[in-house]
């Protein structure tokens, strides 16, 4: 499974569960979370984590990216934009059918798999679609829409 969100008090955090808790983590620094500590022990100053029940979380959600390229919507490659995105100007966007890949000039990565990269001024619209998931399942997905200024705003953000 990709990577999963929860909003936890008006925050947008990673969620992961384990064993029957739910590890939620975030680049900011609220009330209650300590540094996080990895795999191998490491404890990360710059990341924090908290350990919750599902009942603590108002939705946990996987995202899907699409960007908006020549009127038509594929799936971004990387599942979520990065900061390094942003200041390289170069997001990639993929899709699995041939046809859309010769039409639209994409590279061929490996079967099924054909990549382009391309700028922001290129992007039409940003299309994220948020699919709740666990114990959500039963909720609504949802879509948020960006474009123009607003896309530009968003994508400031992430800096």
């Amino acid at each position: 499974m990709s990577d999963m969100y929860c909003m936890y008090s008006g925050l947008k955090c990673k969620i992961k569960k384990r064993n029957c808790k739910y590890i939620i983590t975030s680049r900011v620094k609220k009330e209650g979370f300590t540094n996080y500590i990895d795999v191998l022990g490491n404890e990360h100053s710059e990341l924090y984590m908290k350990i919750v029940n599902s009942d603590e979380v108002d939705v946990i959600y996987s995202e899907d990216v699409f960007i908006k390229y020549k009127d038509k919507y594929f799936r971004l490659f990387a599942g979520e934009i990065s900061k390094n995105a942003v200041l390289d100007d170069s997001y990639m966007i993929w899709t699995d059918s041939e046809q859309l890949a010769q039409e639209y000039i994409f590279e061929k990565k490996e079967q099924f798999v054909f990549i382009k990269h391309i700028r922001r001024k290129e992007i039409e619209a940003l299309k994220i679609v948020k699919t709740p998931v666990l114990d959500f399942k039963d909720i609504e997905q949802s879509v948020e829409n960006f474009e123009g200024d607003a896309l530009d705003n968003w994508l400031s953000e992430l800096i």
